[in-house]
């Protein structure tokens, strides 16, 4: 994969003679004192209007083709209503007929009405199982799908109850008083069922609600679950969904500007997750994204899943944490708690339990992850921030069942690397996480899974600020000018075999935004909720590609996807595509 580089010009306009830096952060490195500016912001608008065409307002580049058979369509959800709901599930029980099916896929569309409304946290379990990552457009409406083939085992054959979250909250005394409604749709496609899906799922880390859901931060920056593991579990692996929110929701340009999500399996580091930068519809610059979302927003589509195979060894009761890295550095920096990191997951199974496990002996154990910490260096433009590190784990086992014996390896290596250039009025951001994993099951079953990923982001951004009410008592008004481009990418492998069944998936995904805007904002919160009261200015400029391919057993598609959407009024701040390309290619 290659490093791309863009170049720009990023316009610092004054339209005061003194500016106000807000929300400064103090940094203390080495008695060097650096005042930064926390002006990004998550931002709604009331006086956003409509826009009807195409069908969906938003809606996601990467789509998941069905075979072309006739699906049996359950649905789950029709217009239900989120109002100020926050946490609390709406809860579904639909029954999902018996049956052999190809592929399933799982439709949500969700529109929003009654007023002004923040972009949203969706999120959606069965019976406590994550199934679907993902948020709402602010305006209009959205849709997204996404590939519920995995948990087919999950839902097949039996009644199954969906819980469905969107973190919605009324607050009419600033005019957010936006309701959504959502709609769930199940496909079901008939045909041969995959070979080599799990047969048991374990949510972990269940809430008061429920479902799989903890809140992670500085003070708390891990959790952990323990598991018991059936005896004819042949097989182990872990889906681990995470967000950052609250000052970390833009962690790639905060200090520390790394992440990283450890899994601990008694004591011993086995995995490590690499957080996707999701920007939601109201981040940074909210007409970035209307109406064109950005990558793995109205869903995510890009799973990071560990195997966990060669712990079988260690028997059948383990302990699995979970733990966010550099939340505590970022307490340490700002002095603030408010870094949150929302986190679910799920321990998929493959069980034989006519066929119990005998012994077990781990054969390798080795596990490194070397952070280089916070690096800042004074110059001429402001302050230079670096931050890299690498890692490297490897487990193998050898498992012996009643019936066969079962050789298990994992392995996994990434690196991070995070450059910064800041001031108090200015801010050049970088960040990439290349990370890869390879597993294999050998003799009672002939498995594999390869996971390959890149995800660089590059962000340039100048503001100015001036209060016109008392920045101390929140809420207050400030005008505000910002000016930026932002680059995202994705790059993205996923193939798994079982037997001689194989799927792969790969992705490529890109997309560029470029613009400003500058008017009068309520702030509401100390750590970026504002709201647009007025606008004087607005012009964005984003633009997405996508190449993607899905193919089983050597057959399926290609998809080729371009956009570019544009913002060019202060009255009309729906904006609009300029054009929109999607082909599907069959591949034999």
């Amino acid at each position: 994969m290659k490093k791309f580089f863009i170049l720009f010009l990023v316009f610092l306009i004054v339209f005061s003679p003194t500016y106000y830096s807000l929300n400064i952060v103090n940094i203390h490195e080495n008695n060097l004192t650096i005042s930064k500016p926390q002006l990004l912001y998550n931002i709604t608008s009331p006086i956003l209007e409509g826009f009807t065409d195409p069908k969906y307002y938003s809606f996601q580049a990467y789509e998941v083709k069905p075979p072309n058979v006739t699906p049996v369509i359950i649905h789950v959800a029709t217009n239900a209503i989120f109002n100020n709901t926050g946490l609390t599930p709406e809860n579904f029980t639909v029954e999902v007929p018996n049956g052999s099916y190809s592929m399933i896929i799982m439709n949500v569309s969700i529109s929003e009405s009654n007023g002004t409304q923040y972009d949203r946290a969706v999120y959606i379990f069965v019976d406590g199982v994550p199934i679907f990552w993902g948020s709402t457009q602010e305006i209009n409406n959205s849709t997204a799908s996404v590939d519920l083939t995995m948990f087919e085992n999950l839902l097949v054959g039996r009644n199954v109850t969906f819980q469905a979250v969107i973190e919605n909250f009324y607050d009419a005394k600033i005019g957010i008083t936006g309701v959504y409604h959502l709609n769930i749709t199940l496909l079901l496609y008939p045909g041969i069922k995959p070979k080599g899906l799990p047969n048991m799922f374990i949510p972990l880390f269940v809430s008061k609600y429920n479902y799989s859901y903890i809140i992670l931060n500085p003070l708390n920056p891990s959790v952990s679950q323990v598991v018991n593991i059936p005896n004819g579990t042949y097989m182990m692996k872990l889906l681990i969904y995470e967000e950052g929110g609250g000052l970390d929701e833009f962690w790639y340009a905060n200090e520390p500007a790394t992440r990283s999500i450890e899994v601990y399996y008694n004591g011993s580091l086995v995995g490590v997750v690499n957080p996707y930068e999701t920007i939601y519809t109201g981040g940074i610059d909210l007409f970035w994204w209307k109406p064109m979302p950005s990558i793995n927003t109205l869903a995510f589509h890009t799973p990071y899943i560990i195997d966990l195979t060669p712990m079988l060894a260690l028997g059948n009761k383990g302990v699995i944490t979970v733990h966010v890295t550099n939340l505590r550095e970022a307490l340490q920096i700002t002095g603030s708690t408010a870094f949150d990191w929302d986190v679910a997951g799920v321990l998929m199974l493959w069980v034989n339990t006519s066929n119990p496990l005998i012994s077990g002996k781990l054969l390798t154990s080795y596990a490194r992850y070397i952070d280089s910490t916070p690096i800042f260096t004074p110059g001429f433009p402001g302050i230079y921030y670096q931050e890299v590190g690498n890692y490297l784990l490897n487990y193998s086992a050898i498992l012996k069942f009643k019936s066969g014996t079962e050789y298990s390896l994992v392995t996994q290596e990434g690196r991070f690397t995070a450059y910064q250039t800041f001031n108090n009025i200015y801010e050049k951001a970088y960040l990439d996480e290349k990370f890869s994993e390879y597993s294999l099951e050998r003799g009672l079953v002939n498995s594999s899974m390869v996971i390959r990923g890149y995800y660089p982001i590059l962000l340039q951004f100048s503001a100015f600020a001036t209060p016109i009410s008392n920045p101390n008592v929140i809420p207050y008004n400030l005008t505000y000018i910002q000016n930026g481009t932002l680059s995202l990418g994705l790059y993205y492998y996923f193939s798994t075999s079982y037997s001689s069944s194989n799927t792969t998936m790969w992705i490529k995904e890109n997309e560029t935004s470029i613009g400003g805007f500058s008017g009068i904002l309520e702030i509401i919160n100390s750590y970026g909720g504002a709201i647009l009261v007025s606008l004087t200015s607005n012009n964005a400029l984003t633009e997405k590609s996508l190449t993607a391919e899905f193919l089983v057993n050597g057959e399926g598609y290609k998809e080729l996807f371009n956009a570019e959407a544009l913002q060019n009024s202060t009255t009309n701040l729906a904006g609009y595509y300029i054009k929109i390309s999607v082909n599907y290619i069959p591949i034999s």
